[in-house]
């Protein structure tokens, strides 16, 4: 592929896409990138990232090149989905799911683009947040079943319920009831069809969460990747609503991307997937605004440090 002569170039000058154009065309000539390769196209990824930041070309002309890359040479790729955002948004059920199960092309041209996107950091936390979620439920389910109750949970923007069902499925399950919201229909009927087996303790809500929370009350209020897409007046309202659906004593925690993410230019150049990056800082003060008490409020994270998680105990 000569990036010179493509004409979705035209808006950019060569010049500033620094060595990424090079280190492309040899990695599509070689049939994609080795584990030994990572280390210069990400660095060549975050190179592009400084431009875009220094106003030295726009990341709307990034994403376009990268449609037609991905278009052209990856179109089986989790690449391809995330940056032509098949079901019309960033980051949707289909492609969480595609991570969470660690999913690879079955074409051998493409294979070496999947293997790279699942060494990103972004990637790994999100895999990441199905054992944190898993060791959330198991402490609190203890909790719980001690008393002779079961585990009630909301689960909310619960996307492809792929940690749902594993939890279910698992040997440490406890006695849980899950009520699961998302406002993707998608999303809704994959996971229901996901979880046939264990229909009878799951309730899915097709519903916009920002417009619908159940009345009645958990002992622990999840949601693992909606907060990233908020802004902060949203990430107020939402949290406020889901501390007023926590029982006295249970526990409402969200997860959210901090501002330490090796994988942001990669996300946001190569993914169309942009999110709204909060330090821990941040969090506690979000939290602070939606009522919480302050000495009930932590902030944790995932082995990788890029996904953080806003603990509040009610």
């Amino acid at each position: 592929m000569s990036l010179t002569r493509d004409p979705i170039l035209e808006p950019v000058d060569r010049d500033l896409l620094g060595d990424l154009g090079f280190v492309l065309e040899d990695l599509v000539a070689q049939g994609g990138p080795m584990p030994s390769d990572y280390g210069s196209l990400n660095r060549s990824i975050r190179q592009l990232g400084d431009h875009v930041r220094a106003g030295l070309v726009t990341r709307k002309s990034i994403i376009e090149l990268t449609r037609e890359w991905a278009r052209e040479h990856w179109p089986d790729t989790l690449q391809a989905k995330a940056v032509l955002q098949k079901h019309g948004y960033s980051g949707d059920f289909e492609i969480i799911d595609d991570i969470y199960t660690a999913r690879i092309t079955e074409d051998p041209r493409q294979r070496r683009w999947d293997l790279f996107f699942h060494a990103q950091a972004a990637p790994c936390a999100v895999r990441n947040r199905k054992a944190y979620f898993h060791r959330l439920l198991r402490s609190h389910g203890a909790f719980t079943w001690s008393k002779g109750d079961r585990l009630e949970v909301l689960n909310v923007a619960s996307g492809p319920a792929r940690d749902v069902r594993e939890w279910f499925q698992s040997e440490t399950c406890v006695p849980t009831w899950m009520d699961c919201v998302d406002m993707d229909v998608n999303a809704i009927q994959h996971a229901k069809r996901l979880c046939a087996p264990f229909a009878e303790y799951l309730h899915f809500h097709e519903r916009n969460v920002l417009r619908f929370l159940p009345t009645r009350g958990y002992d622990l209020v999840w949601s693992a990747g909606l907060f990233d897409y908020l802004s902060d007046r949203v990430f107020v309202h939402l949290l406020k609503s889901m501390l007023a659906v926590c029982k006295p004593g249970g526990e409402v925690v969200v997860g959210n991307f901090g501002d330490f993410n090796p994988s942001r230019d990669y996300m946001e150049l190569f993914g169309n997937w942009c999110l709204e990056h909060r330090s821990r800082e941040k969090l506690f003060q979000l939290a602070e605004q939606a009522g919480a008490v302050l000495d009930q409020t932590r902030v944790e994270w995932e082995p990788e440090g890029v996904n953080l998680f806003l603990h509040i105990r009610r």
